[in-house]
């Protein structure tokens, strides 16, 4: 299996970089279901801890065979603290662009772990020929904002009252960066 977890000149924590393993599904059910209590910035759905099990471990399976899709998690000694996702567009237009979500346990944050897993992402979509990154980001979380400007990631628009949060409407920002352009 090839090896995403690119090396960054960001300073990351002792951490390992995997793609996650039906051995790992427990550890990750656990992450998505602790990123989704926070419903601040991240649009996460909780997994339900008992049917989840069998479901997540059918998804990765899927994600595994069929290549349009990635999930790269970021270990700390026994605990699974970082997620990233990115899947391909299905129309055959759109399928050199990547659609990303990132999440970060909040102890974990600022620490270059995330910008590893984006390294790592990008990596892939490399070796998957595609072109381009993307992704949204609410406007007022400047901390995500940050890490994707210091990876090379570009503001594209404004989505206005795109995101409903605890009945208030924000906006997010449509950020994308290109890693690859055909002749």
């Amino acid at each position: 299996m090839a090896n995403f977890a690119a090396s960054s000149t960001a300073p990351v924590s002792a951490v390992d970089v995997i793609i996650p393993k039906a051995a790992d599904v427990p550890a990750l059910l656990a992450l998505v279901n602790a990123l989704a209590a926070e419903r601040n910035f991240l649009f996460m759905n909780p997994i339900d801890p008992v049917t989840g099990i069998t479901i997540l471990q059918r998804h990765l399976e899927a994600i595994a065979a069929n290549g349009d899709e990635i999930v790269l998690v970021a270990r700390d000694g026994r605990e699974l603290v970082v997620l990233i996702t990115g899947i391909r567009g299905t129309h055959c237009a759109r399928r050199g662009a990547i659609d990303i979500g990132l999440g970060v346990l909040p102890g974990h944050r600022r620490r270059g772990i995330g910008h590893a897993l984006l390294r790592g992402l990008e990596r892939w979509a490399l070796t998957a020929g595609c072109q381009r990154l993307q992704l949204r980001v609410m406007t007022l979380n400047t901390a995500a904002f940050a890490l994707y400007r210091k990876c090379g990631f570009l503001v594209e628009g404004v989505y206005h009252a795109s995101a409903v949060v605890n009945g208030r409407y924000y906006d997010e920002f449509g950020m994308a960066k290109l890693i690859q352009l055909a002749g």
